[in-house]
């Protein structure tokens, strides 16, 4: 019986601390500019449910622009991300 608490526990645990990360995540976008709010939601699939990643080219090609400046922008928007990431922690 002990097990079975502890497994259920250690489910639900896991399922807040996502519930968690999935808000910290979902602020942190919203302080992005709508371009890189974009950006970001095509690559990884984020904002629509079974949205699919995209890879930086595919971005880069329905943005119009180069697949190296996808990456560089994806650098800077991902040290953003965590910069308000850890703020809200």
């Amino acid at each position: 019986m002990n097990s079975c608490f502890l497994i259920f526990w250690e489910l639900i645990s896991r399922r807040l601390e996502d519930e968690v990360e999935i808000s910290l995540l979902s602020k942190a976008i919203r302080k992005l500019s709508p371009r890189e709010q974009t950006i970001i939601r095509l690559r990884f699939g984020l904002g629509k449910e079974n949205a699919a990643e995209k890879t930086q080219k595919e971005v880069a090609d329905l943005l119009g622009i180069s697949q190296s400046y996808i990456s560089r922008l994806e650098k800077r928007i991902m040290k953003r991300l965590k910069k308000e990431i850890v703020k809200y922690e």
